[in-house]
C-alpha cells in the first residue's frame, strides 16, 4: 500500500501534523511506504509557491482583510466558490503528483491539495486509479472550504466540530473526533523542575506574535523568571532578538528553529503565544497553561476561544503581557487549576488513533 501525505508549508502545523501522521504510520511497520509531500514548494508548482507567498504578504501587512476573506468564504454560496476556485488552479500539480506516486490513500492536511484531490475524484469517478481520500483539520474550527463530497473520511479536533461536519456531509463519509496530530514525544511529558519559573514565548515555524515586543515587556515583570525564545525560521527575528536579549534583565535564551518543543514545554511553567492550533494541541499535551495573543484573524481567533473556554488559556486583552505573568505567577492555585484544564483537552494519542482507522478501510 502507498500513502502520500500532502501538507502546506504556510506556518509549520500542516507539516508537523503530516510528520506525524507520517511516523505513526511507519513506527506500526505494516510494510505502508508512506511520503510526506509540501503542496506549496516551488518544485511542486510556481504558482502554489506564489500562493503561500501572497499569503504571508497578506499576513504581515494585511491581517484584516484575511479575517474578512476568511469569513466571507464561510458562506455557503461563496465557500462553494472558493473551493472551486481553488481546486481549478490547483488541479494539474495534484495530477502530476498522482501521476508520479500512485498513491492507494491521499491524506491532505491543508484544504489546498484536499480541493485539487476532490477535483481529480470528481472527474475520474470511474477511473481505476481512484484512492481513498481523507481531510485531517488542524483547527479548533470548522470552516466551509474544507467540506467536499469526494473526501472519504474526515479527523477532526473535538466531538463538536465532528457533529457539525456531519450536518455537511453526504451519506457515506466518515468523521471521527481523533484530535490534532502531534508527536509521540507528547504521549509522556514529564516536568523539568527550575530554580524559578521558565517563560517560553513561541510564534510557530514563521516566528509570528509580537515576540519583539513580548520580550522587552517581560522585562517589567519584577518576580524572579527564566525566558526560553523560539524565533522559529524567521532568521531576521532571531537576529534582532540576539540584540535585544542583552538588554533583558531576566536570564534569557534566544533560540532559532528547535526540533525538542516538546522538552522546551517541560522545561516552561508558561507559554505565551499566538493561538495556532498545533503549538496549543502540543501545550494541551504538555500541561502546559497557556497566555494568548496576537492571533492571526480568523481560524487563529477561533482556536483562542476554544482554549479560553475550556480554562487552559488567558487572554492578554487590553493588559500589559507583564501584568498578566505577574498575575498569574502570584497565583500558583490558577496556574495548577490551568494544568488540569489543560491536561483535559489533550487527545496526545491523536496520531495513533489517525493510522489504526486508516489503516483498517
Amino acid at each position: 500500500m502507498k500513502i502520500l501525505i500532502l501538507s502546506a508549508s504556510i506556518g509549520s502545523g500542516h507539516t508537523k501534523a503530516a510528520e506525524a501522521i507520517q511516523l505513526g504510520i511507519r513506527n506500526e511497520k505494516l510494510g505502508i511506504d508512506v511520503q510526506v509531500v509540501d503542496f506549496m514548494a516551488k518544485e511542486i508548482s510556481a504558482l502554489n509557491w506564489l500562493t503561500k507567498k501572497f499569503y504571508l504578504a497578506a499576513l504581515r501587512f494585511i491581517p484584516d482583510l484575511y479575517d474578512r476573506i476568511y469569513k466571507f468564504a464561510d458562506g455557503k454560496k461563496v465557500g462553494v466558490s472558493a473551493r472551486f476556485l481553488s481546486s481549478a488552479l490547483m488541479y494539474l500539480p495534484f495530477a502530476r503528483l498522482l501521476k508520479k506516486f500512485r498513491p492507494d490513500a491521499v491524506i491532505c492536511t491543508h484544504p489546498f491539495p484536499e480541493a485539487a484531490a476532490s477535483l481529480w475524484k470528481f472527474l475520474h469517478a470511474k477511473s481505476e486509479k481512484n484512492f481513498l481520500l481523507a481531510a485531517v483539520l488542524t483547527d479548533y474550527s470548522l470552516h466551509e472550504i474544507w467540506i467536499y463530497s469526494e473526501v472519504d473520511a474526515y479527523f477532526v479536533a473535538t466531538e463538536e466540530m465532528r457533529r457539525e461536519l456531519t450536518t455537511h456531509c453526504r451519506t457515506g463519509q466518515k468523521i471521527f473526533a481523533t484530535g490534532i496530530p502531534i508527536g509521540a514525544e507528547f504521549q509522556s511529558v514529564k516536568k523539568i523542575p527550575a530554580a524559578c519559573p521558565t517563560i517560553l514565548i513561541m510564534g510557530g515555524g514563521l516566528g509570528l506574535g509580537s515576540i519583539e515586543e513580548t520580550l522587552a515587556e517581560l522585562d517589567k515583570v519584577p518576580l524572579p523568571l527564566k525566558i526560553i525564545v523560539v524565533a522559529g525560521q524567521n532568521e531576521n527575528l532571531l537576529a534582532r532578538l540576539k540584540k535585544l536579549h542583552e538588554k533583558i534583565s531576566h536570564p534569557v535564551e534566544v533560540l532559532g528553529y528547535v526540533s525538542n518543543v516538546c522538552s522546551l514545554m517541560a522545561a516552561a511553567d508558561l507559554l505565551i503565544t499566538k493561538p495556532g492550533a498545533l503549538t496549543m494541541t502540543e501545550a494541551f499535551a504538555a500541561g502546559l497553561p497557556l497566555i494568548l495573543h496576537a492571533p492571526i484573524p480568523g481560524p487563529e481567533s477561533l482556536n483562542a476561544a476554544y482554549a479560553l473556554s475550556h480554562g487552559a488559556a488567558i487572554s492578554v486583552g487590553d493588559k500589559k503581557i507583564s501584568a498578566v505573568v505577574t498575575e498569574l505567577l502570584k497565583n500558583p492555585a490558577r496556574l495548577a487549576e490551568m494544568k488540569i484544564c489543560a491536561k483535559k483537552i489533550s487527545r496526545p494519542l491523536a496520531a495513533s488513533e489517525i493510522v489504526n482507522l486508516i489503516k483498517n478501510f
